[in-house]
């Protein structure tokens, strides 16, 4: 039997897909790569089943930490501005969290 929980992000696809273009716009130049991935994509790796952000912090070229932020429905029913800057905050807070370690000498 399959025990998987059916998430119901599918009713948000097209919050999704702009967050996707919003983020994608947001990579030129920082350390840190944000991509939007729903199930289907390429490279989409989740047991949940429900789209995620996969935030890729490089330290250096072949040297990066990933994060996965998972984008449940409860988070999915905020306006596009709210989920925006809720990522944001995933995405500096992991930002704070690997400086920390790589340099905080920690």
């Amino acid at each position: 039997m399959n025990f998987t929980m059916k998430h119901n992000w599918e009713g948000y696809k097209e919050k999704v897909l702009e967050l996707k273009q919003i983020f994608k716009n947001r990579n030129e130049g920082t350390q840190t790569e944000v991509d939007v991935l729903l199930p289907g994509d390429e490279g989409y790796d989740s047991d949940v089943g429900v789209p995620y952000v996969r935030v890729r912090y490089y330290v250096d070229n072949d040297h990066f930490h990933e994060r996965k932020i998972e984008l449940y429905e409860y988070h999915l029913k905020k306006n596009i501005q709210d989920l925006v800057s809720l990522i944001e905050h995933f995405i500096q807070e992991f930002e704070m969290e690997i400086d920390q370690s790589e340099y905080g000498g920690g």
